[in-house]
């Protein structure tokens, strides 16, 4: 009975430290719970370009046709579209409601627009021109997608040549020309010069391609780390836009970056240091970047900004200059901008045409010449072996 006592209470002091232990870990099993719960409706709030873009669009003609913000709000909030974000536009109808600005509430859901957007509703919204303002937001975002397919669907070709010829010419090195090889040297046909050339390119692939592919990706995430560096990313952004036939297309759009912005900010109502000092942010080139800072150091020291952009004439195309020295003697610049962006767009997709024609057929013929030496180092053997066979 002792012993059977003596055992019974073992579990139960046992149990005790496993309650105090669930007890002390509950609250990180909870966290680690709620977590892993909240991340499904934080991807769910995430917004989309064109999402965004239609909401835009479709609050500027409910509010210009005479409809509240609260009850546009609520009938994007029943668009079958929208129905992931039906939480969030809910919400947005409810603060507006209670009081709150549109650009106030908006600011508290990142996922939905940037920084540079919210004050353009915000000054929309001092100004009286709330739709106005949201269906210029539409519209330029509506260019920059327009432009952004143009260009991706013109360089999707070459990118598709390129991947299906590298495949193929991969697949006749690791796994044809060893076959051929077999046979040849069972039948004891001496192989020529290219044959063998490929023969040892092919080994040497299947026994270190790995270590290629390693090495890109190493050299990628180095390069990823480096540009954290601000001077390292400065240099290395400089460096892109001399390159050949690429530098000044990707110049063209840094500057449509910058220049797109600016305009937005101008027409809304801030002065020119001010949507300078807001316009650096959207840019992605490191150099452009700076170029953009001493714009607006120059600005607020009194300089005018045309002869600013002609001091960095390798950041900003001739014909921007000339028309920033016309919008400032006419007083016109946001006109002006606006005239630069729609320039830039049009040289963008003629720059892309052009750099897209030059590759093609330089892609073509390469590729085929490629396979051709292949081909050719495969079968010449062949015919010696024909020749062998028949004498």
């Amino acid at each position: 009975m002792a012993r059977r006592k003596r055992f019974s209470t073992i579990p139960q002091a046992g149990g005790a430290a496993a309650v105090r232990s669930t007890g002390a870990s509950a609250p990180g099993l909870l966290d680690t719970l709620r977590q892993a719960l909240d991340k499904p409706h934080e991807k769910e709030d995430h917004f989309k370009q064109h999402e965004v873009t239609f909401i835009l669009r479709t609050l500027s003609t409910l509010i210009d046709n005479g409809v509240s913000l609260p009850k546009a709000l609520a009938t994007l909030a029943k668009e079958e579209g929208l129905a992931k974000h039906e939480k969030v536009l809910d919400t947005l109808r409810r603060k507006v409601e209670s009081g709150v600005t549109f650009s106030t509430a908006v600011s508290e859901f990142p996922q939905f627009c940037d920084r540079i957007t919210i004050n353009q509703i915000r000054i929309g919204e001092r100004s009286g021109t709330l739709g106005e303002t949201l269906k210029h937001l539409s519209e330029n975002r509506d260019k920059t997608a327009e432009l952004k397919r143009d260009v991706i669907k013109k360089l999707a070709y070459p990118g598709l040549l390129i991947t299906l010829g590298s495949g193929l010419i991969a697949f006749l090195l690791l796994y044809v020309v060893p076959v051929f090889q077999e046979t040849y040297d069972k039948a004891g046909v001496p192989l020529p010069l290219i044959t063998q050339t490929l023969i040892a390119v092919g080994a040497i692939a299947k026994n270190y391609g790995w270590m290629v592919f390693a090495l890109v990706i190493v050299t990628t995430a180095t390069i990823q780390q480096l540009r954290k560096r601000e001077a390292f990313a400065l240099q290395m952004d400089r460096s892109m836009l001399r390159l050949p036939l690429f530098g000044n297309w990707l110049r063209d759009m840094a500057v449509l970056q910058m220049m797109d912005v600016l305009h937005s900010l101008m027409a809304a109502g801030y002065t020119l240091a001010e949507a300078l000092g807001e316009t650096g942010a959207s840019v992605s080139n490191r150099a452009v970047k700076r170029g953009v800072r001493d714009l607006q150091v120059a600005v607020q020291r009194g300089e005018r900004f045309s002869h600013e952009i002609e001091r960095h004439e390798a950041l900003f195309p001739p014909i921007v200059n000339q028309l920033v020295i016309v919008g400032e003697s006419t007083g016109k610049l946001t006109r002006a901008t606006s005239d630069i962006c729609d320039f830039l767009r049009r040289e963008i997709e003629r720059r892309t045409t052009l750099m897209v024609g030059s590759l093609e057929p330089i892609l073509t013929i390469g590729l085929a010449a490629a396979i051709a030496v292949v081909l050719l180092a495969i079968y010449l053997p062949m015919f010696d072996m024909v020749n062998t066979i028949t004498k």
